[in-house]
């Protein structure tokens, strides 16, 4: 997920997760008015008559979403795209700014048809929940800021439509978490770690996925030391707030 993202490679803002999510910068300035809109970018045809389906998930998602938080003036475009979907998942995102949403589908993906309603919408939630935050404190430049806002995002989808866990916030398991925390410590401040890294596995000495399992139980913690405290009601908390002791 690059810059709010699962493509995992989820991707948000890099080829969930950088096909979940992730980035870097400031936010972009926020696009508060006007109605959501669903486009195809499928001149080849290649999602052919899963399309109808595929809008109407969306459209569901979108609806859900709004009962939870403000979403307006946000495009999501439509792409069969392989490479930007998560591995083994089918479809990825990628929401670099607060009006844009990018999904990937893997049109030969196995059983794509089947396996489309358990898993576009929690991502398309997801997706939404950067939107969302990009046009509060932001995605965020640093590794806390990036754990932080793909923990929120994946509380969110959880929580919004009482879907399970995705496997990248049970990448480690619970009696590690201390450990890796204490690994990413050191970068939490900083703008120039990697998230490859820490995200996709790019590095033989993290779990892939390390990053989003990190931020999942930052926010969990937060969540069980602020009893009723929901993913949307926390989109625009800062990620110093759910720093670790």
């Amino acid at each position: 997920m690059r810059s709010g993202c699962l493509h995992l490679a989820l991707s948000c803002a890099l080829p969930l997760l950088a096909a979940a999510c992730g980035g870097s910068g400031s936010p972009a300035a926020p696009t508060t008015d006007g109605p959501n809109a669903i486009v195809f970018a499928d001149s080849g045809g290649a999602l052919g008559s899963l399309q109808p389906a595929i809008r109407t998930l969306l459209e569901q998602t979108l609806t859900t979403t709004r009962r939870a938080l403000p979403v307006s003036g946000v495009t999501i475009t439509v792409t069969p795209d392989a490479a930007g979907a998560i591995s083994g998942w089918g479809v990825g995102g990628f929401t670099p700014n607060a009006s844009t949403v990018q999904v990937s589908i893997d049109p030969a993906f196995p059983n794509l048809a089947g396996l489309l309603p358990d898993r576009l919408p929690p991502l398309a939630a997801h997706e939404l929940h950067h939107a969302v935050r990009w046009r509060g404190p932001g995605y965020g430049r640093t590794l806390l800021e990036a754990l932080v806002s793909e923990g929120l995002a994946d509380h969110f989808a959880i929580e919004l439509l009482a879907s399970p866990p995705p496997p990248w916030v049970e990448a480690l398991p619970m009696d590690q978490t201390s450990r890796y925390l204490a690994l990413a410590r050191p970068e939490f401040d900083s703008a120039a770690y990697n998230h490859g890294r820490w995200f996709f596995g790019e590095d033989p000495g993290l779990p892939r996925w390390t990053g989003y399992t990190l931020g999942y139980r930052l926010v969990e913690t937060y969540q069980a030391r602020h009893a009723g405290a929901t993913a949307a009601q926390l989109v625009n908390t800062p990620a110093n707030e759910f720093r670790p002791d």
